[in-house]
């Protein structure tokens, strides 16, 4: 700087009025500047953060439902993949496609009767050929009136899987159709050879996710391109990609959109890759507070302008003679001046501002990446370098200590739900909660993560870190105790948690995994709100074909005959002999779910109305029961089966089939047919069959030859009449069909069986 800056500054601050004028010209301003500026960004700050919470949350919560019916469909379409009816249409040969065609066409209209489902195609990539739930026969493509998802074929050759939104038909048949397209490969000998398309109905599907009028939401593809909505409403959407790039990846920030003030929510699906963004309006919440930060900054302007004015005023007189001196004797010289650091602090505030918000996004983002690669270990996705190398980067703060496994379970969800009639935002909402509570209880001593695997199950993987190895199992055992006595007193949820062995290395957590189920199912025996370890379970022999034939003959032997006495007392007996005699969990579970499907069976061949317990009945929810309520379940389907066998016995058709069957066994000796009895009931011979046929579930001839045959086994063992004679009684007149027919039902020749069953 020049000797005259210096001299001026000197002259200017050597006048105490001055100085004081100019210290307090700037503490007023500074001050003033600072309040202002404090009060405008805290406020904002805090809009920001309270605006940001709900709006983040309600994006998550469609996330997981929009994921959901994704995961859904792909669960459908890598089915499909699988099918031998498809691999038997792609790679069989001329005379078997068409079979194969219609045979997986009707496959594809079933699984396209779901309601998000449009419609299900499987393309030969070869022959150029399709089949559709939409036609039984195979067409080629170019015969097809759906050929937009033709340009995303070769995509698949690179790609396991690949989401995106068409549209076909024309505006003037039935409209154009607007699709959200899931696209799986089919391969054979590492060969892509064909392609499942599941179609989603566009405005159904996004119909599910909750809305935000005052806040709309907007979702683009990994492409960039808009997905959700149709049209944008607010923003147009050259300005509103501009301001979704300016966003980048963090999780929430301000926009400038039009001249208006946006805070702009975004969260990204791991399912699909798209991103969902949500924009609200901050200009009405922030015109008030701009108008005092305004007023605030024209205040300080003008104690600024003030104490400038004064200073000048003061100082003029005094600077005069200086000034003209100094043009009088300096000569005009260009005055240099060096520079300082505030570029370079600007550089390095600005980096240090990028890191920091990388580093949110990452933080925000490390659950989720965490439980993907869980679920890629338990499903053996990953190989042992990629394992290794994502295990050290998502679980960095973990050490090299073993681990455990935790299975944990939501007992009788269903009706945990429906008693408090939680909505499917609710029921999100409270398993946040509770792996929120399971985290923060087990924290202090543990390191965890919580995998959710479905609405009622949950997965932890948990490191100690004070346990020594034969400490970790029963410290977690009594932790997971505590858990569920927490999570009945604030979300009156029960849990049932089974704890797999102490591993230690990543690869064998599927292992741990298995044996925490295993543990688990053992709530069979021991009831609900237990803590089960796998290392205090006694291994259980599974249940033999003849235990299981003896008891389900016991119990169904009582629905047959419309008693419910004898079932209940069948089902007792039952109860009471696993009890105290318990076998492998899996066991029973399995034998229920048979009995339970003869039982639907009964159903349907009487004719009785669809039983309000097995509306929503499915395998994995029977395994989640204990044995008590399995009883009850079994009950209950009884009861309402003997009331229906009931009702139905007073029918004429009921009535009219006994009276066949009692027609059939006075005549049994005789030589009578369809014609015979048909002339006894006074009806035509299609009635009898179609009548017979639906009381029984077995046509005349059938029934009749089953008698027959029953009625010689009983002659064979309690007589020794000679086989010709029984054929005779029996209602066979030659003795060479007798055995024919004996041997097809009971697979052995009479003789045979005489010889095996005799008692006299």
């Amino acid at each position: 700087m020049n000797k005259w800056f210096w001299m001026k500054a000197k002259i200017l601050f050597s006048n105490k009025q001055t100085k004081l004028i100019v210290y307090l010209t700037l503490f007023v301003s500074l001050f003033i500047t600072g309040v202002g500026v404090f009060l405008y960004e805290n406020y904002k700050d805090i809009l920001d953060k309270e605006l940001n919470e709900p709006y983040t949350e309600l994006l998550q919560i469609n996330l997981g439902v929009t994921n959901r019916a994704f995961r859904e469909s792909d669960d459908q379409a890598v089915k499909i993949s699988f099918h031998a009816n498809t691999l038997a249409y792609i790679q069989g040969g001329p005379e078997t496609r068409q079979s194969s065609a219609a045979q997986l066409s009707s496959i594809l209209n079933t699984i396209a009767f779901h309601e998000d489902i449009h419609s299900v195609y499987v393309l030969d990539l070869k022959r150029k050929t399709l089949v559709s739930d939409q036609s039984a026969a195979s067409v080629t493509w170019d015969e097809f009136p759906d050929r937009t998802w033709v340009p995303w074929v070769e995509l698949m050759n690179k790609k396991p899987l690949l989401i995106k939104r068409r549209s076909f038909g024309a505006a003037n048949q039935d409209g154009t159709v607007e699709l959200i397209s899931l696209f799986r490969p089919i391969i054979a000998d590492r060969e892509l050879i064909g392609l499942v398309i599941v179609n989603v109905d566009y405005d159904r599907f996004f119909s599910k996710i909750y809305p935000q009028t005052e806040a709309p939401q907007y979702i683009y593809n990994l492409d960039g391109e808009l997905i959700y909505p149709k049209l944008t409403e607010q923003v147009p959407t050259e300005e509103l990609n501009k301001g979704i790039e300016a966003l980048g990846v963090r999780p929430f920030g301000e926009l400038k959109l039009e001249g208006q003030s946006y805070l702009a929510v975004q969260g990204f699906s791991d399912m699909t890759g798209w991103r969902w963004v949500s924009l609200i309006p901050l200009d009405e919440l922030l015109k008030n507070v701009r108008k005092v930060r305004d007023m605030v900054l024209l205040l300080s302007l003008v104690s600024i302008a003030a104490g400038c004015a004064a200073i000048f005023f003061y100082n003029f007189a005094a600077l005069k003679p200086v000034r003209r001196i100094r043009e009088l004797l300096a000569s005009n010289r260009a005055v240099s001046s060096s520079s300082d650091m505030h570029d370079l602090e600007a550089v390095v505030r600005k980096l240090l501002e990028e890191f920091d918000t990388r580093s949110s996004v990452a933080e925000r983002s490390l659950p989720e990446l965490r439980s993907k690669y869980i679920q890629d270990v338990l499903m053996r996705r990953i190989g042992s370098k990629e394992l290794y190398t994502k295990w050290s980067t998502y679980f960095a703060s973990w050490t090299q200590e073993p681990l455990l496994a935790a299975a944990v379970s939501i007992n009788r969800y269903a009706d945990w739900a429906a008693a408090a009639g939680y909505s499917e935002e609710d029921q999100l909402l409270l398993n946040y909660a509770l792996t929120n509570i399971m985290t923060e209880l087990l924290e202090p001593n543990w390191r965890v993560h919580c995998v959710q695997l479905d609405k009622e199950n949950l997965l932890l993987v948990v490191q100690a870190r004070k346990y020594d190895v034969p400490a970790m199992e029963p410290a977690l055992q009594e932790a997971t105790i505590a858990i569920t006595r927490t999570v009945m007193n604030y979300l009156h949820m029960s849990l049932s948690i089974g704890i797999g062995q102490v591993f230690g290395s990543v690869p064998e957590l599927p292992q741990s995994f298995e044996e925490a189920k295993e543990a688990l199912s053992f709530r069979l025996y021991e009831g609900y709100e237990r803590t089960i370890a796998y290392s205090g379970i006694k291994e259980r022999d599974r249940l033999t074909d003849a235990e299981a034939q003896a008891w389900k003959t016991d119990l169904l032997g009582s629905l047959e005959a419309a008693d419910a006495g004898s079932w209940s007392q069948a089902l007792a007996r039952w109860e009471e002999r696993v009890r105290e005699h318990p076998v492998a969990p899996e066991s029973v579970y399995a034998f229920v779910n048979e009995v339970i499907g003869d039982c639907s069976r009964i159903i349907a061949m009487r004719g009785i109305d669809r039983l309000p317990v097995l509306e929503n009945y499915t395998e994995h929810q029977l395994r989640m029961m204990d044995l008590a309520d399995l009883r009850q379940l079994l009950q209950q389907v009884a009861e309402a089966i003997v009331s229906g066998i009931r009702h139905h016995k007073t029918t004429k058709e009921y009535l009219a089939a006994q009276r066949i069957i009692g027609f059939m066994e006075e005549h049994l000796h005789e030589q009578i047919g369809l014609q015979e009895i048909a002339d006894y009931m006074n009806l035509s011979t299609s009635s009898v069959s179609s009548m017979f046929k639906l009381e029984t579930g077995n046509t005349v001839y059938e029934y009749l030859t089953k008698m027959r045959i029953d009625r010689a086994c009983a002659l064979l063992s309690t007589s020794d009449l000679k086989i010709a004679d029984i054929a005779a009684r029996v209602g066979y007149q030659n003795e060479n069909s007798f055995i024919r027919s004996f041997r097809k039902i009971k697979s052995v020749t009479p003789g045979k069986y005489r010889e095996a069953n005799k008692s006299y």
